[in-house]
């Protein structure tokens, strides 16, 4: 007896480091503003819904940083879906089209509004969604698209060409892939000329909506943003976060000039909104987050590259997930496929939960247990909350409506997250130490 998921020693018996990376340049951003006392600078009212000085300085680091002509701090990616979704007009009888493969907020936001999720298969080797099968079920109900860059990369462009083609909005949750980039050529209408070069993640669609919850590249514990490069959709998704009704009563009386666009925007007669904000700590703490972003994709892209490599030459039966042609990949975390044919009737479930066995769980995040996945989630459309897959469930259609997420879920993909710094390549080499292992004695798992 040799394996640990038998009664045998670990290969590690230490925590793995915590990858929250929060040092002294945010604590004495956050002591800034407890200085101020002014731990919010926003108000339910015409003159202060823009937010504090905080608000406004990570906001415009934010569009320097990715080229968008508008950012909007907000507290959560969920929240950005929700006001994007507002922003275009989705109401009662709309359908949006959805990944069943994702954070359940990319498919539950639609139905705020009243309108009905419809989900499409994702791609077997990029995991985003299938551009073929979206195609399939555009109807004319279909005013949205949702595209998650899921794990660390963009999704594909012809998704941007359908919804071009069918006149639809895009929406691009990228909560998962702060910093990653798509080559594009585009016509750029201030210099009249097309452009070979790149975009980041959140100027791929209509909007763009980013999270900074416990775990993403840069983190506050919680918080979002929103980008777009238009407009109007700027000023809607502005007022949806911070009590709309309010604010539009009040300017009757409060302003005038350029504050708003002209001509009248009517749609923002009878808009509503909530109170979405994100404190003034939080965005303090964010502005130093971002300063080191670069640094946090690179150590994550490295030791991607180094544990991709490492499992690599143990011949094990898998293989790590492509990187799309023409993006760059920030690597939230690393997906690998596990192939059946070479595993000796070792099914992927059993696998991983031997090489979980043998590690342990992060620093300060115990209870979460040991950062490897099987499968990532359950799929979406399984969830009782989308209450018409019980008929596709009790007829069996799941393999055949969405045959790649089936593949996925069941049998073939994990996740693995031990890539943020301060990871090491000591704590690199214990991960492979513990798949070589577990291979090398998988006669005990039959």
């Amino acid at each position: 007896m040799k394996l640990a998921i038998n009664g045998g020693n670990p290969v590690r018996t230490e925590l793995f480091p915590n990858q929250a990376n929060i040092g002294v340049e945010e604590q004495q951003a956050a002591q800034r503003v407890l200085q101020t006392q002014m731990l919010s600078g926003y108000r339910g009212n015409a003159h202060k819904y823009r937010g504090g000085v905080e608000i406004q300085a990570l906001e415009k680091a934010f569009s320097e940083k990715f080229g968008n002509k508008h950012s909007i701090a907000i507290n959560s990616c969920t929240s950005a879906l929700h006001v994007a979704l507002g922003a275009i007009g989705i109401k009662p009888g709309d359908e949006v089209i959805v990944s069943p493969y994702s954070m359940t907020c990319s498919a539950t936001a639609p139905l705020l509004w009243g309108a009905t999720p419809v989900f499409a298969d994702v791609e077997k080797d990029y995991f985003c969604l299938d551009p073929e099968d979206v195609e399939r079920k555009i109807t004319d109900k279909t005013k949205a698209i949702i595209a998650v860059d899921i794990f660390g990369q963009p999704f594909s462009e012809n998704i941007q060409t359908l919804a071009e083609k069918h006149g639809l909005w895009l929406i691009e949750d990228a909560a998962q892939a702060l910093g990653a980039k798509q080559d594009v050529n585009y016509f750029d209408e201030e210099t009249n000329s097309f452009v070979s070069g790149y975009k980041y993640t959140g100027s791929l669609g209509h909007i763009g909506c980013f999270s900074f919850t416990q775990g993403k590249h840069i983190t506050a514990g919680e918080g979002g943003m929103i980008t777009t490069n238009d407009e109007i959709l700027s000023q809607r998704c502005r007022l949806i976060l911070n009590h709309a009704e309010a604010v539009i009563n009040d300017l009757k009386d409060s302003y005038s000039g350029d504050l708003w666009l002209n001509p009248v925007d009517e749609k923002r007669k009878t808009m509503w909104g909530f109170n979405m904000r994100m404190t003034e700590i939080q965005a303090a703490i964010l502005q130093e987050q971002l300063k080191k972003l670069d640094f946090f994709i690179g150590k994550r892209q490295e030791n991607a590259a180094y544990l991709a490599h490492g499992l690599d030459t143990i011949g094990l039966p898998l293989k790590s997930s492509n990187t799309r042609p023409n993006c760059t990949h920030t690597y939230y975390c690393q997906a690998f496929h596990w192939i059946d044919k070479l595993a000796d009737e070792i099914h992927r479930d059993t696998f991983i939960d031997a090489v979980k066995a043998e590690l342990q769980p992060m620093r300060g995040r115990e209870e979460e247990g040991v950062r490897i996945g099987n499968g990532y989630i359950k799929p979406l459309y399984r969830m009782p909350v989308f209450n018409h897959n019980e008929h596709h469930k009790k007829k069996g259609h799941y393999q055949n409506l969405f045959p790649n997420v089936e593949k996925l879920w069941k049998d073939e993909l994990f996740l693995h997250l031990y890539l943020a710094p301060p990871t090491s390549r000591a704590d690199l080499d214990d991960i492979i130490e513990g798949f070589n292992k577990v291979w090398l004695n998988r006669d005990e798992l039959r």
